[in-house]
């Protein structure tokens, strides 16, 4: 289906309650079961109904990111005023069955529409399937499905993992220093800009690898035109025309095993004239804290490595702290908020029959500067 930007303003809505549950069995928001049956909800479609039953299921209770999700969501539907959402998880996104399991139950609910966060998607055919026999609309948010059953998935919240590492992209071209660096580069003493990713095989890793150094790649032709180059990995590389001024690295370690992504970061940053990183996700920011003294070696006064510009990618305690610290010149996060609230919007939509369209959840780019703002707090999470 047809992309387009998600711009909304969620500035307006209020705080609302988190409702993860450690017992891994749910959480509900005065659900009724509706009754509804096939042929009923088929007769039904594209009229308005007095009030709407969506149930919602994540994959993981242990991380705050889904909570905000739910929040989202729980804005909608108080928003809207005749919605009861109901929602329910697997302890962590490693419990495919269990999740599988939650929606199995969820369906036998026979809700108006179904909101998920799918753990492994291409386990989900049989419930996607029956979902479409009971006529049950069905909408992801956060986690897209690379080939549902047809006419299964009536659309998909998440965000464009290539436009929002191309994002951090153009924020580091912003930074002064590092564009004095850039115009001084010569073929004799060439930059590197490093990107560290755990692997190259998982689609959001492999898309924030992408966004990020084509995006880099392109914006550098400004200042150095056709001497830039992106090596490291046969994935992503682009020879210069001219003798390199710039080496764009990707750096991908053996294996996705914690020490082999912090020995991968420590080596990244004993290369010379490397000028600045960006760490596509929470494994890779805490790699390079732990190989640079819990980034006490960033520090902008005194570190080892004061004059490195670190960038990174999400918002959990670490990288918020190392931002805080400004260990970190910023990162990129992505918006759960928006996620849960417009994919609620979006199944009231499918169940009075509107054409509905994927959307991509913006990213926001955050530092030490604007991270305490009500806008971006609200999505940063621990």
């Amino acid at each position: 289906m047809m992309k387009k930007v998600l711009t909304i303003t969620l500035a307006a809505l209020s705080a609302c309650t988190l409702f993860a549950c450690s017992s891994g069995q749910g959480a509900s928001v005065s659900v009724q079961e509706t009754g509804t049956q096939t042929k009923e909800k088929t007769e039904a479609a594209g009229e308005e109904k007095d009030s709407y039953h969506i149930e919602m299921v994540g994959n993981s209770f242990a991380v705050q990111f889904c909570n905000i999700n739910v929040d989202g969501a729980k804005a909608a539907a108080d928003e809207l005023g005749n919605v009861t959402l109901n929602y329910n998880a697997s302890q962590d996104s490693s419990q495919v069955q269990e999740q599988i399991d939650i929606l199995n139950q969820a369906i036998a609910k026979k809700p108006d529409a179904v909101l998920i966060a799918a753990a492994d998607p291409d386990a989900l055919e049989a419930q996607m399937l029956k979902a479409k026999e009971q006529g049950i609309p069905v909408v992801a948010y956060d986690i897209a499905f690379s080939n549902p059953p047809e006419g299964s998935l009536a659309a998909t919240v998440s965000t464009n993992n290539e436009a929002a590492a191309g994002l951090a992209a153009e924020k580091l071209m912003e930074n002064e220093a590092f564009i004095e660096k850039v115009k001084n580069a010569t073929a004799d003493q060439p930059i590197i800009v490093s990107c560290l990713a755990p692997d190259a095989v998982m689609t959001a890793h492999e898309q924030r690898i992408r966004g990020f150094t084509q995006t880099l790649y392109d914006l550098l032709q400004e200042y150095q035109p056709k001497a830039v180059e992106i090596t490291g990995h046969t994935s992503f590389e682009k020879a210069a025309e001219n003798p390199v001024a710039v080496s764009i690295h990707t750096e991908i370690p053996p294996t996705k095993a914690d020490a082999d992504i912090r020995n991968q970061a420590q080596k990244m940053i004993s290369e010379k004239n490397v000028m600045a990183v960006f760490c596509v996700n929470e494994a890779s920011v805490t790699a390079l804290l732990s190989a640079t003294t819990d980034g006490t070696d960033l520090d902008k006064e005194n570190g080892k490595y004061k004059d490195l510009i670190a960038i990174g990618f999400d918002a959990g305690k670490t990288m918020k702290g190392a931002v805080a610290n400004q260990y970190f010149y910023g990162a990129v996060a992505q918006d759960p908020f928006a996620m849960g609230y417009e994919g609620l919007k979006i199944c009231i939509d499918a169940i009075k029959g509107k054409e509905v369209q994927d959307l991509d959840a913006p990213a926001v780019w955050y530092d030490h500067t604007n991270m305490n703002e009500a806008d971006i707090a609200k999505i940063l999470y621990d």
